[in-house]
């Protein structure tokens, strides 16, 4: 136990402080137990209305400091996914569930005729005859490689002749 007075003040405000730090920690979990309770029924409309709820106060515990900026930014984003996809997923069930509206697609597609396209080989092949007329037959020698073998052999007849 400190004996000195600022330290047992300072004794006293840390585990205040460690007492209100822990309330708003558990405060945010009970908010996100809540927010995927309703997910998990499937209530969207509260689950986003909670979300709100979730996401404001955790935004407040981190400009206090209870927690750090990147853990609350981790959290919400989290939260707002899992929201996201629990709605998709309810699109998605909600589409299964009119099975006539499908058919009725489909009837109406098989139902239109067909219209023929148009061959365009003959087009292709005019392009390619009048390419390889505009090419020359004739082949070029690459010219560094002829400047090469001729500076080589400079160099080895000017070695020859210094020594």
């Amino acid at each position: 136990m400190a004996n000195i007075k600022s330290a047992k003040k300072r004794i006293n405000t840390n585990q205040r402080q460690r007492s209100e730090n822990k309330f708003v920690k558990s405060t945010i979990n009970t908010y996100v137990k809540g927010f995927k309770k309703l997910l998990a029924e499937g209530k969207l409309a509260e689950a986003e209305s909670k979300l709100t709820e979730a996401v404001s106060y955790i935004n407040s515990a981190c400009s206090k400091g209870v927690i750090h900026k990147n853990n609350a930014s981790r959290k919400v984003s989290r939260l707002t996914a899992a929201l996201h996809k629990a709605k998709s997923q309810n699109a998605t069930k909600v589409e299964e569930v009119k099975p006539e509206v499908v058919e009725k697609k489909v009837e109406e597609v098989k139902a239109e005729p067909v219209k023929a396209t148009k061959t365009t080989t003959a087009k292709k092949a005019t392009v390619k005859k009048e390419e390889t007329e505009k090419k020359p037959a004739t082949k070029k020698a690459p010219a560094k490689a002829t400047t090469a073998k001729t500076a080589a052999k400079k160099t080895t007849t000017t070695k020859k002749e210094s020594k």
